[in-house]
């Protein structure tokens, strides 16, 4: 009698648990088919393009734990609008305004980066800003490394970062 007590307990324990399971693998399974769905759906999306990383993955960490060394105030927004409409000449791609609809924006597929969009300013970090801004794209954007100095390029991240503060987004130190 006592073993089938615990056979009959057993049973009551480990049956619910296998089906707990088993549903949990089929949650698990149907997760990652939408997960993967949606992933594709957003590859072949414009949007795609919007969001994408620009910095190679081996480097991604790295950069996005740099930390902007320019303090935002009026005077480094002044000197970076400078270095934007001038020597760093990123309004005739990103446009006066940062659309991504500069003079020669059309002449780039895919089209500049539109610095007005909150929800890239809100997933890319300064850091990132700052490397493209160094190093380029491999869709036109060509690096500014040896053009301008490291305090021009962190002044210039606060700048593109003021072209999402109509959406209230801070900074993404």
């Amino acid at each position: 009698m006592n073993i089938k007590v615990r056979l009959s307990f057993a049973a009551i324990l480990v049956i619910p648990l296998y089906l707990t399971f088993l549903a949990l693998q089929t949650d698990i399974a149907q997760a990652a088919d939408e997960h993967e769905a949606d992933h594709k759906a957003l590859e072949s999306s414009p949007e795609h393009e919007t969001y994408e990383v620009k910095v190679p993955e081996s480097k991604l960490s790295e950069v996005k734990a740099l930390k902007n060394v320019v303090a935002l105030n009026k005077k480094s927004l002044s000197e970076a609008k400078a270095v934007y409409t001038g020597k760093g000449t990123c309004f005739n791609c990103h446009g006066e305004k940062g659309r991504g609809d500069g003079e020669l924006a059309s002449s780039f597929e895919p089209p500049p980066r539109n610095f007005t969009i909150p929800g890239w300013q809100k997933v890319r970090s300064d850091g990132e800003l700052f490397w493209v801004i160094t190093n380029g794209t491999d869709h036109g954007m060509p690096g500014f490394g040896d053009m301008l100095s490291d305090e021009e390029k962190w002044s210039l991240v606060n700048y593109i970062r003021n072209f999402g503060k109509h959406s209230g987004l801070a900074s993404k130190k």
